[in-house]
């Protein structure tokens, strides 16, 4: 075992010191606009959900608090944890941010403790109105396959503002909306 150990080691050595810095990538300007959302914030949920676990924007909203703590992983990711309650029960999301140079889209997956499969997000973001637009694909709360649409506006250093939408037969149905606001 530890030969197989040092092996991977010496091997790992050897093909990074072939590597100059030059070689490795670097971020775009697109990767810098991900370091708005490092910190600590604290969350006001609002959720639009029905008594059957779908998307209804006819009901009043349930609210609930949560924080959301972001960090970078290298140059190019953020490593996002959420903690707070949903309807009395305690919530986990994990998420993690980036952009594809490649596509020329912001990517991102999300997992909860609550929902059995992940969410993906793919977008762009618009510098006039500092809004990050995405589409969605994931299962909903009810278990049912779901494509969305969320929009991230970031209001100022300290204040952004999540909705997010389910799309139904063509037309988009408000299911929550998160307001952050930056822990001093």
């Amino acid at each position: 075992m530890r030969l197989a150990i040092f092996s991977f080691g010496l091997l790992i050595s050897l093909c990074c010191s072939s590597l100059t810095l030059a070689q490795l990538p670097t971020p775009s300007p697109e990767h810098e606009l991900l370091k708005k959302d490092l910190g600590t914030w604290a969350a006001t949920v609002k959720m639009w959900m029905g008594a059957d676990g779908k998307t209804d924007p006819s009901v009043e909203p349930s609210v609930s608090k949560g924080e959301e703590v972001n960090r970078m992983l290298g140059e190019f990711w953020v490593i996002s944890n959420f903690t707070g309650e949903f309807g009395g029960m305690a919530f986990e999301g994990h998420s993690v941010s980036g952009y594809d140079s490649k596509t020329k889209k912001f990517v991102g997956n999300w997992t909860d403790s609550m929902t059995p499969a992940p969410m993906h997000m793919q977008g762009t973001y618009d510098p006039k109105t500092q809004t990050l637009t995405s589409t969605t694909t994931g299962v909903g709360m009810d278990g049912e396959a779901t494509k969305g649409k969320s929009l991230m506006v970031y209001k100022d250093a300290d204040h952004r503002l999540l909705s997010m939408y389910e799309i139904k037969d063509g037309k988009e149905l408000k299911s929550m909306e998160i307001e952050y606001v930056r822990k001093k």
